[in-house]
């Protein structure tokens, strides 16, 4: 109740986290969108819009971190870490990298290495952000519909969340009864 009283008296605000997080994270920031457009909380459209933009901007910036990593000798572990984890996916990132950024998006954890790999190995920005909108826009539909469908089957699971109280109140009833009725035959016979 508290909640959906903050979501719908400061929704400009939740439209604003969604865009930060989009940026910062990801994963979890869009399914819970979705979840909550799934509920009334927020505009499908403009939601779109802010989710796509902040996961274009983040991945963006994560590609221009990684050309200041190659250039830097200040990030020696966070370059030993990049390296370990993307290693196996430099020939495929050079060679293809619509293919590699689309699957990395998909693969929990391994997506930001993968962009950051990108600049490290100056992958040119126009064939980057190319196959990241491709790789975004899919991932962005996937995930999105899964947080909604998770929605959606909330609600209607809340519908018939009552009539299983009922039952689950029947139960406890009938058990009550059985057990008294049961307790007094064997009063009876003693």
């Amino acid at each position: 109740m508290i909640l959906h009283q903050y979501l719908t008296d400061h929704q400009a605000l939740g439209y604003a986290i969604v865009f930060l997080g989009m940026i910062l994270e990801g994963e979890i920031i869009l399914f819970t969108a979705a979840f909550l457009i799934s509920q009334g909380y927020f505009n499908a459209g403009l939601m779109f819009v802010l989710v796509f933009s902040g996961a274009l901007i983040g991945d963006t910036v994560w590609y221009y971190f990684g050309k200041l990593v190659d250039g830097q000798k200040s990030f020696p572990r966070f370059k030993k870490f990049t390296e370990k984890i993307t290693s196996p996916v430099d020939e495929h990132l050079k060679n293809r990298p619509i293919k590699t950024l689309f699957i990395s998006k998909f693969a929990w954890g391994i997506n930001r290495p993968v962009i950051l790999k990108s600049g490290v190995l100056k992958i040119p920005f126009g064939k980057f952000i190319k196959a990241d909108f491709a790789a975004a826009l899919a991932w962005i539909f996937f995930v999105g519909a899964l947080g909604y469908l998770s929605g959606a089957s909330f609600s209607a699971a809340k519908r018939y969340l009552k009539y299983s109280e009922l039952t689950l109140l029947m139960g406890i009833a009938i058990f009550i009864l059985v057990d008294r009725v049961v307790a007094k035959i064997s009063k009876k016979e003693l």
